[in-house]
């Protein structure tokens, strides 16, 4: 079965976060950009899987979660660093999917 629209986007900040964090780890050896990376790609994709075969609301509020623990974290880090990429990226994806989210939770509610 094809994902359903709603699962779109958790499935490009999985593919998004994974990579980056993958990224950091063979340009620059950071071990915390690959085990972040992939803590993120893995909790986006089970929100899509959520939302695909289980509870789109329950899908929805977890992706919320996720959405707005990235952008919290990351949002720190680009104020301290002020290093647009990958800091200011990753904050504005956070935003954009807490917003989605939670406008998506708030409608299956």
């Amino acid at each position: 079965m094809a994902p359903s629209g709603e699962v779109h986007m958790d499935i490009a900040f999985a593919v998004v976060t994974t990579a980056g964090g993958v990224m950091g780890y063979v340009k620059k050896k950071s071990l915390p950009s690959l085990l972040g990376g992939l803590a993120f790609g893995a909790a986006y994709g089970a929100t899509a899987w959520t939302i695909q075969n289980h509870d789109a609301y329950v899908g929805h509020t977890v992706g919320a979660a996720t959405s707005a623990v990235m952008a919290t974290m990351m949002g720190l880090r680009l104020a301290k660093t002020k290093k647009v990429m990958p800091s200011g990226i990753l904050t504005g994806l956070g935003l954009l999917g807490l917003l989605y989210h939670a406008n998506k939770a708030r409608q299956w509610a």
